[in-house]
């Protein structure tokens, strides 16, 4: 594929998984042996990790949304740098909901 096809494959696995919330979306896009390099402390650094990231992440903040700001690839590799944003409407790692907006800045 073509840094650009790479780039585009990772807008629709952002706007799946994290936007509309498509948590089967991550066996769709990410490979049985992916590694999250970046995985949260207490989560697996794999596909089954992602998925309880997401599903934690969609329980908290119900309506989160992603915008990609940029993206940068080079042969197979693409970087993005987008901001999750969302109403804390159910419990966060122990953190009860504030109902207040949260943005969070990822790359």
């Amino acid at each position: 594929m073509s840094t650009e096809e790479n780039k585009a494959l990772v807008r629709r696995f952002v706007e799946e998984a994290q936007s509309r919330g498509n948590i089967s979306a991550v066996d769709k896009y990410l490979t049985p042996d992916f590694v999250d390099h970046s995985a949260l402390l207490g989560l697996p650094p794999t596909r089954e990790g992602v998925k309880q990231l997401f599903t934690m992440l969609r329980t908290a903040f119900p309506d989160l949304h992603a915008t990609i700001h940029d993206q940068v690839a080079e042969g197979n590799k693409v970087v993005t740098r987008k901001t999750l944003s969302g109403t804390h409407q159910g419990e966060l790692m122990g953190i009860p909901a504030t109902g207040k907006q949260v943005a969070i800045e990822v790359i």
